[in-house]
């Protein structure tokens, strides 16, 4: 009977090989769609058809069988498998795609065999060799021996599974050097960036007399507002800068560049107040950082790179030229 039960399923069942494993929303979707089409086409009830196996208590392989018709089940599959077949388990494991369910589906196997070993041998040979064999059928990139040890009898001894004990450390030690060439680069690296920033503190800029913004053309030495000098030996008074660089800052930079200013223009106004109003020492060193900290971030927005050596002057190509028949800041 049970051969003929199985010879229909497998013409009207399908085994589902992918995993039942997490994915997007329109993943489960998809798998639901799926097995509703399945459905329509098939004249088998498989819900009814495996409620009425499972009631009668035989044909387990076919209820294996409609398990596997239904997407997400293969873990009762596999369950079900283990008390008539494990071999037939460990093969719906191996078709799982999913990298989580084909773990969990292996620790049920080895839990399984672990159970099913038998006591009648004192060191536990019996259970210690049906682990093994588990460990032997998923291969190391599965389960290793750590995964299984829970499941050995505390009686085992170690010599029933040295080698694989030998595996998984000789594993660990390649993890373990691996792992100290990667800190020793990461080291490097750091020692790098450090005698990097250690160097650039000591980096000066030489300013002509005569030097002009490369913008308005304006004498900044005489101009009476911040200027810039860049490496790429250009110089920009902080006025032209701001209006050269702002258009190509996103809407939050744009709203923390003017941020910053009014808290300048604010503590700048506090603190001239407080040289007539006897305020403290340490109130005006307060103020003085508070100031230098806005003013490094203010650099670091509008100033971070040459306008016309960096990503500003690639970014502006697809940019016409200005109409104005003079220029605003001249």
């Amino acid at each position: 009977m049970e051969g003929i039960v199985g010879v229909y399923l497998d013409g009207e069942v399908g085994f589902s090989t992918g995993g039942s494993g997490g994915g997007g929303g329109g993943g489960v979707a998809d798998l639901l769609l799926k097995q509703a089409n399945e459905e329509r086409k098939s004249p088998l009830d498989k819900a009814y058809a495996l409620r009425t196996i499972l009631r009668t208590g035989r044909h387990f392989r076919s209820a294996v069988k409609l398990y596997m018709g239904f997407s997400g089940m293969r873990q009762q599959a596999v369950e079900l498998a283990l008390k008539v077949d494990p071999s037939l388990a460990r093969e719906l494991a191996r078709q799982s795609e999913d990298k989580d369910e084909t773990k969990r589906l292996w620790l049920m196997i080895a839990r399984n065999a672990a159970a099913n070993g038998g006591t009648s041998s004192r060191d536990g040979k019996d259970v210690v060799a049906r682990v093994v064999m588990v460990l032997k059928d998923c291969g190391p990139d599965i389960l290793s021996i750590e995964d299984v040890l829970p499941f050995l009898p505390d009686f085992a001894q170690i010599d029933q599974f040295k080698d694989e004990i030998c595996d998984a450390l000789a594993s660990y030690s390649s993890k373990i050097e691996h792992y100290l060439k990667e800190m020793n680069e990461c080291d490097q690296t750091c020692d790098a960036l450090r005698g990097e920033l250690s160097r650039l503190k000591t980096v000066g800029t030489q300013v002509r007399a005569d030097a002009r913004c490369a913008f308005t053309n304006k004498y900044v030495l005489e101009a009476g507002e911040p200027f810039y000098a860049f490496p790429s030996g250009y110089v920009v008074l902080g006025t032209a800068l701001k209006k050269e660089v702002m258009p190509y800052l996103n809407e939050k930079q744009v709203g923390r560049v003017k941020f910053i200013e009014n808290e300048l223009a604010r503590v700048r106004g506090r603190s001239r107040a407080g040289i007539s109003s006897g305020r403290s020492s340490y109130e005006v060193a307060k103020d003085d950082y508070e100031m230098e900290e806005l003013q490094v971030e203010l650099d670091g927005l509008i100033a971070a790179e040459c306008p016309l050596t960096g990503s500003v002057m690639v970014d502006s190509i697809d940019h016409g030229f200005s109409d104005d028949e003079e220029d605003e800041f001249i």
